[in-house]
């Protein structure tokens, strides 16, 4: 009897191996396609400009790329602008659905994928007309989509990659990094500020709550791009980087 127990548990302990291993290779498998499809992206629809250190006391005045905005359109209509930070994993394109859970799980191609897509609030003007534009991006383990925003729990993080870069069919825009700061799921900046003074009190919310002190606090601040993505402090953590759009072109 003992026997047929000990078998019995030597097989289900397989089963149990085996459908551990097979999510495990699953879940990697789709962060790998995710990557890889995005990296494809980029290499069709960005090109890199020969570099140029042009710096005021304001800041990078050039863009270092530029973006095929009529080749991405032709793949997804819905494509509204792209995100690009030097030295980090984040250079993608930008959709906004009908909903916020479009685009969730569904790549640029329309994929399935966990990885899903940088995605704009449907409820945000794609002009960053908006007093405050929200951007979504899953962190994913493998560090890609929004992940490194993490990082700028660390002023270190924060002084090395002060700007980043947001390209529309229109316009380009250079991000200003103002703030970072662990918040809530529900918390106010989740809502679509409507009048100035609730985009002023939450910019002193997040000078105070910021993981780091940024080199310039502009005095007056038209809107705001908040970039978003999980975070596991605790549940329903979120991590956001508040940035002041500086139109360049």
């Amino acid at each position: 009897m003992r026997k047929v127990i000990s078998n019995i548990l030597i097989i289900v302990f397989a089963v149990i191996i085996g459908v551990s291993g097979y999510n495990l290779w699953k879940i990697f498998s789709e962060y790998h396609a995710g990557t890889q499809q995005y990296k494809k992206t980029a290499k069709n629809y960005v090109h890199t400009k020969d570099p140029d250190n042009t710096m005021s006391e304001n800041g990078p005045q050039t863009c270092p790329i530029s973006v095929d905005f009529d080749g991405l359109l032709a793949v997804n209509p819905d494509v509204v602008g792209w995100i690009y930070s030097e030295g980090t994993q984040i250079n993608y394109p930008v959709l906004r659905g009908e909903d916020n859970s479009e685009y969730l799980h569904h790549m640029l191609n329309g994929e399935y994928n966990s990885s899903g897509s940088i995605f704009m609030d449907y409820r945000c003007e794609p002009d960053l007309s908006c007093y405050n534009t929200i951007l979504y991006g899953h962190h994913m383990k493998n560090g890609s989509m929004f992940a490194s925003l993490h990082q700028y729990t660390k002023q270190e993080f924060y002084d090395e990659h002060k700007y980043m870069w947001y390209l529309t069919p229109d316009h380009i825009y250079r991000l200003d990094v103002l703030a970072g700061y662990v918040g809530d799921a529900e918390a106010e900046v989740y809502t679509i500020f409507l009048e100035r003074d609730e985009l002023n009190s939450y910019l002193s919310f997040a000078e105070y709550s910021s993981n780091f002190v940024p080199d310039h606090y502009p005095e007056y601040i038209d809107g705001i791009v908040v970039l978003s993505t999980c975070s596991y402090e605790y549940n329903d953590a979120r991590y956001v980087v508040v940035c002041v759009p500086i139109m360049m072109e």
